[in-house]
């Protein structure tokens, strides 16, 4: 497959709702390039790698087939149940917004091992920023639960969070045209099923009539 057949690819599920979502053809070249560094630029970023190295290099091993990355945040996140056993205390993660989700991974120090967990964006109800004097936190608020990612650099947890938002109604958006689109369709059939039964009851009535004719004729 060639270089332009794959790029088209990536967009072509989404075509119909990209112009929503400024930049978005850029994202996608940058994924299908494994550009990092282009998609902090794209979001007037410098890159942030502090602590993540590591998982930016393994980053593209962690994505869907059709994903595309429209943001990356390096910050701290508390250990759960499913962190690396080789670290200790709070981990680097590298948290990434895609067209599918919020992906966080964690790369073991002394091992290959990577933790990652995902949130899907139909799971979200928000994502905030919150920006103090020199850091940042981003908050992935899912309703039952909380996501923190803290010590980002500060002008990265605005981004994510404008652009998170942003996909979120995006998204909402779509469900709402095809909800609609549905619903449309579903008039149309009742009127068809309608007017089929009216025509279906005219023939009925005349089946009758013919019968009452040839009835009262052989009576006579």
């Amino acid at each position: 497959m060639n270089k332009e057949a794959t790029e088209v690819d990536l967009t072509n599920d989404l075509k119909p709702i990209q112009h929503d979502f400024p930049n978005y053809d850029k994202y996608a070249k940058c994924t299908r390039l494994r550009d990092w560094k282009g998609i902090f630029e794209i979001n007037g970023l410098s890159i942030d790698s502090f602590g993540t190295k590591k998982e930016l290099n393994v980053l593209a091993d962690y994505l869907e087939g059709d994903e595309i990355v429209f943001a990356l945040a390096s910050g701290i996140m508390s250990q759960t149940k499913t962190s690396n056993t080789n670290d200790w205390g709070t981990n680097t993660w590298l948290v990434a917004l895609t067209n599918e989700r919020f992906l966080f991974l964690d790369h073991a120090m002394l091992t290959r091992s990577v933790d990652t967990q995902s949130v899907r964006h139909d799971s979200v109800q928000a994502v905030s920023a919150s920006q103090g004097l020199l850091l940042g936190k981003i908050q992935v608020d899912m309703g039952a639960r909380v996501i923190v990612i803290d010590n980002c650099q500060k002008a990265t947890v605005k981004v994510v969070a404008d652009l998170a938002n942003k996909w979120l109604r995006v998204l909402e958006k779509k469900s709402k045209s095809q909800s609609e689109g549905t619903s449309r369709e579903g008039l149309s059939q009742m009127q068809e099923w309608s007017t089929l039964a009216r025509i279906q009851i005219k023939n009925q009535e005349k089946i009758i009539s013919l019968l009452e004719q040839i009835r009262d004729k052989n009576s006579s």
